[in-house]
């Protein structure tokens, strides 16, 4: 079934389907495949949960966010030119869009996504712990985009291009807000100590 081009330039209904970056090209009349979609997403999963997991500190709404992300590309997927920067942004839209709606503060009690190694005693740790607490109640304090920045850049890796393509701002601008982002963090860790 191929995807007309008036359901794609057609305005969204919905405040999630608004937010819906759709990099596209010329309408090809071939649906995507189920090879391809499949393709997809064994290659961006992860990353899309990771993205998810790390803006809403909660599995099961990360889960959700992952879901609809590739729901929406199934629905699309044979116009969308560049797959991982695409579903990265509107998974970012998604998280966004939630936060706003349910109106509350991301819980960064849960050390439930923390990865530990087991070669250092309990209160190397239990400093570690704290540290990494501290830093995700720092990082969820930051404003956007440079929250969505350090957890694009510094925890999933990607470059500073993609960063842009994935915020809707210059590569210029990602370097301005990292620097500015982890300015900030640096100060509060400081005064904290």
């Amino acid at each position: 079934m191929a995807i007309p081009l008036e359901r794609i330039a057609e305005p969204a209904t919905s405040d999630s389907q608004a937010s819906d970056p759709v990099e596209t090209e010329p309408v090809d009349d071939r649906p995507l495949s189920a090879l391809n979609y499949r393709l997809t997403v064994l290659r961006h999963h992860r990353r899309v949960f990771q993205l998810s997991a790390s803006l809403l500190r909660d599995e099961a709404e990360a889960e959700d966010v992952t879901q609809e992300t590739f729901i929406r590309y199934w629905e699309l997927g044979a116009a969308v030119r560049k797959p991982q920067q695409w579903l990265l942004k509107v998974a970012r839209n998604r998280c966004l869009d939630r936060i706003r709606k349910s109106n509350r503060f991301v819980d960064t009690a849960d050390g439930a996504l923390l990865e530990q190694p087991d070669v250092h005693d309990p209160e190397w740790h239990y400093g570690q712990s704290e540290l990494s607490g501290q830093l995700r109640r720092l990082v969820d304090g930051l404003p956007e985009p440079q929250r969505s920045l350090v957890v694009l850049f510094d925890v999933q890796g990607l470059s500073g291009d993609e960063c842009a393509r994935v915020v809707g701002i210059s590569p210029g601008q990602v370097r301005v807000y990292l620097h500015r982002a982890r300015r900030r963090l640096r100060s509060k860790l400081e005064q904290s100590r």
